[in-house]
């Protein structure tokens, strides 16, 4: 599992790629410093151990300002890509609106460019078949 921590905006963000079921007592501690309530801890926790291919998860505490994204191993770099920007949407979605930015401005699209630009480098390294790790 790679995990990136990042700070946008005053708002913490840490990240968790290619996870699998062993990486669980990690994630789950991640979203106890989010202050994640228990429905959000069980339905992750029960989505992490089922080890399926191709999931991501996001949980935003706005008043904390944190963020947990998770992204699963993936079948393919492709998948990577679309379920990292997936999760990424969700980010950015959840600063903006804590932070009044309306969604279809430049303001948030240099958002979601800032929050993008903190994990490219994992995600070119995932998404690009030569350089995937099996």
């Amino acid at each position: 599992m790679l995990v990136r921590r990042v700070n946008i905006r005053r708002w913490d963000v840490v990240f968790y790629f290619s996870f699998d079921s062993s990486d669980m007592e990690r994630i789950l501690d991640a979203l106890l410093w989010a202050d994640a309530p228990d429905s959000i801890i069980s339905n992750v926790s029960e989505n992490v151990s089922a080890g399926r291919y191709n999931e991501g998860f996001c949980f935003s505490n706005p008043r904390k300002r944190r963020t947990v994204v998770g992204v699963g191993d993936t079948s393919t770099g492709s998948e990577f890509l679309d379920t990292t920007i997936h999760e990424i949407v969700h980010v950015t979605q959840d600063i903006a609106h804590t932070d009044g930015i309306e969604p279809w401005g430049e303001d948030f699209a240099y958002l979601a460019g800032d929050i993008s630009r903190c994990v490219s480098d994992v995600v070119c390294e995932m998404s690009c078949p030569h350089c995937r790790r099996p």
